[in-house]
């Protein structure tokens, strides 16, 4: 229905591999799904994972997360958006969040230094709440940190 109304061709293919994402749990690297296609349908060139990627990442229906180096189904349900992508360096996993105020105020920043460079997806690492409630004195060490 998101491509229908936008126009664009939601292909067997591309349906394929948001389809092959989203049994993955919403995130994998090209080349799992690669994989899981070579497992239904024999030899699978990189390329047509990617080319399916890139199509669904124009959608903004998938993100890549450059620090992972892997794919991700997008939460949100409208078309043209910006996300900040929290990324936790301990579990891998990646929470998104849409805030443009702040995703404003960064691009404000950047383009006061001089640098354009940052058009879509911000990504932003650290350690989850989760992995930092399992680490024995995390609480501790983040305030310590916070301070300095």
């Amino acid at each position: 229905m998101h491509c229908r109304a936008l126009g664009v061709r939601l292909t067997a293919q591309r349906k394929e591999v948001l389809e092959l994402l989203l049994r993955r749990g919403g995130s994998a690297k090209a080349y799992d799904l690669q994989d899981d296609m070579r497992a239904r349908h024999g030899r699978v060139a990189p390329s047509t994972v990617y080319r399916a990627l890139e199509f669904l990442m124009d959608q903004h229906l998938v993100h890549r997360v450059d620090a992972l180096n892997t794919f991700i189904v997008c939460n949100a349900e409208h078309a043209a958006h910006h996300p900040l992508l929290l990324v936790c360096s301990n579990c891998e996993a990646v929470t998104e969040l849409h805030d443009d105020k702040a995703y404003e105020a960064v691009q404000k920043t950047l383009r006061q230094a001089g640098a354009g460079f940052v058009e879509s997806e911000i990504e932003v690492k650290g350690t989850c709440g989760k992995c930092r409630s399992q680490k024995p004195g995390a609480e501790r060490e983040t305030a310590a940190t916070a301070k300095g």
